[in-house]
């Protein structure tokens, strides 16, 4: 079979999952299992392969930034608390500055000893995803289109436009994803995670 016959086989599978979001999480941690990059990865030691919990955090966080939401992660209990800073002054800079607003938007992170806070995809981190998204197609006219597309007036509306056009939604939905699950690694590779 062709790859091109197997790629378009794959992408009918995800267009029938693509609203199922337990589905799709688990063709992201099969996909971290094939070792896609080719890179052996290890936090603190022990090659992830054997955290099992570290893969469910990394999915977990990723998650919740791929959904907008700014996340805390207490390094020591590894409790995850997203926050949704959508539709109001931003909760966090306020919870942060005045404890008396803290009951007020229940944010439990600010009683952590410490956090880690991992921000979603801004601008610059999705330009740079989109880039990438475009510089790895092998379809040469799609990748024509995206690069002319980032390089014109509201190069985010027109690039996903252009994927829309093309039929590459679930493609490049599910690259962006793998893009954070790639910022939130390398965000927790320092940490050290207990056991």
């Amino acid at each position: 079979m062709k790859t091109e016959d197997l790629y378009q086989m794959v992408l009918s599978k995800l267009g029938h999952i693509k609203e199922d979001e337990d589905k799709l999480s688990r063709v992201f941690i099969l996909l971290e299992e094939m070792d896609v990059n080719g890179e052996e990865e290890e936090i603190v030691g022990v090659q992830i392969e054997d955290k099992e919990d570290y893969r469910s955090l990394v999915m977990q966080i990723a998650d919740a930034l791929n959904d907008g939401f700014v996340c805390f992660l207490n390094p020591e209990t590894l409790e995850i608390e997203p926050v949704d800073c959508k539709g109001y002054y931003d909760a966090i800079e306020i919870a942060e500055q005045n404890e008396d607003m803290m009951d007020e938007y229940g944010l439990d992170f600010t009683q952590w000893d410490g956090f880690i806070r991992f921000e979603p995809f801004g601008r610059e981190d999705l330009r740079s995803a989109m880039e990438k998204f475009a510089g790895e197609t092998d379809d040469e006219e799609l990748a024509k289109k995206l690069q002319d597309a980032l390089e014109a007036n509201k190069p985010f509306r027109k690039m996903l436009d252009v994927i829309r056009h093309a039929n590459q939604w679930d493609v490049w939905q599910v690259f962006k994803k793998q893009e954070i699950i790639n910022y939130v690694k390398s965000g927790l590779a320092d940490v050290d995670m207990p056991d």
